[in-house]
């Protein structure tokens, strides 16, 4: 891609005219640095209230540590907005964004909430760039396992700090109703689905691994993108010292994130076709039902079968 296209397109990610739809006059007013300062000042609210890390204090003129979720977003007020951007306001303070301004751009504050959220969301419709440093850590040479763990690591580490993935999460949760927001929250899905599912064809035809016959790369793909967003969400859980390692969802000591990495790892011997073409079903069947099976365990609620196959304990196993 040359530079004047790269630029083009950055150019092109950046207008404001196709996401934004409650303010008025879209055409002129949409890409307008006065309504970008209302909407960054609104974002900063958000992030303070709603997507601020276990490290960050509250603010000290704040009264609520938390933001009244019982009243949703009604907390990021017309005042408190106009009042925001005005003190962010590097220009003459004459020119300051002021409440006349506002209104003139959004005639309810729910419309302006609306375009507030689609906007907060900006970063995360974009092209992770995870998948990036992914490739640079795969492709250097070291052990399949120790890349595995750097790439989990990474991906975590960077969510984790990412205060529009916080922002996603919380979205999801209280405001996922609202068509508007549902489609921004699918559009990100599906961004960072097809960047790592590119990613996991490379990956895969580089190590020379072939997928069983019954799941697919998407099958792959998915599965990772949900284990790896439920790591994260589980990694904004503040860590106590008492926390076992299995339950790390960043290890900054070994640089893994332990749980993502075994399961990537997993799901990879899982999905990797040995050369013996047979179905991943039909080779989770074989746990369940061994043929030689001589002994079955009961517990409170059903059982779980175990078996002892011949020469298991180093010599025959007879009924």
């Amino acid at each position: 891609m040359s530079s004047e296209t790269q630029a083009n397109q950055e150019a092109a990610d950046g207008r404001l005219y196709d996401l934004l739809s409650e303010v008025w006059h879209a055409d002129t007013l949409a890409d307008n640095p006065r309504t970008r300062e209302f909407l960054d000042a609104g974002q900063e609210l958000l992030r303070s209230g709603l997507a601020r890390s276990s490290s960050q204090q509250p603010d000290p003129e704040s009264s609520k540590a938390k933001a009244p979720f019982d009243e949703l977003l009604a907390w990021v007020s017309r005042r408190k907005v106009v009042d925001h951007a005005a003190s962010r306001h590097a220009g003459d303070k004459s020119d300051q964004p002021t409440e006349s301004a506002y209104r003139y751009r959004w005639r309810t504050q729910a419309g302006y909430l609306r375009d507030l959220v689609i906007y907060a969301l900006r970063p995360r419709m974009a092209t992770p760039k995870e998948t990036a440093k992914a490739k640079d850590v795969l492709f250097k040479g070291q052990p399949l396992d120790r890349a595995i763990d750097q790439i989990a690591y990474d991906e975590v580490r960077d969510l984790n700090e990412d205060p529009a993935f916080r922002l996603q999460m919380v979205f999801q949760a209280i405001l996922a109703h609202d068509d508007h927001v549902a489609n921004a929250l699918r559009r990100i899905d599906k961004t960072n689905f097809e960047t790592w599912r590119d990613f996991y064809q490379e990956a895969l035809n580089q190590l020379g691994i072939k997928l069983r016959p019954d799941v697919s790369l998407d099958d792959f793909a998915y599965a990772l993108q949900a284990a790896g967003e439920g790591v994260v969400f589980r990694s904004l859980l503040p860590v106590k010292s008492e926390t076992i390692p299995a339950a790390l969802a960043i290890d900054h000591k070994n640089k893994t994130s332990r749980p993502l990495a075994l399961i990537a790892m997993a799901l990879l011997v899982a999905f990797a076709d040995p050369g013996d073409g047979r179905p991943l079903r039909e080779v989770v069947c074989k746990f369940a039902a061994p043929a030689n099976s001589t002994f079955a365990l009961f517990g409170s609620r059903g059982f779980a079968r175990v078996a002892l196959r011949e020469h298991t304990l180093g010599h025959s196993v007879t009924d």
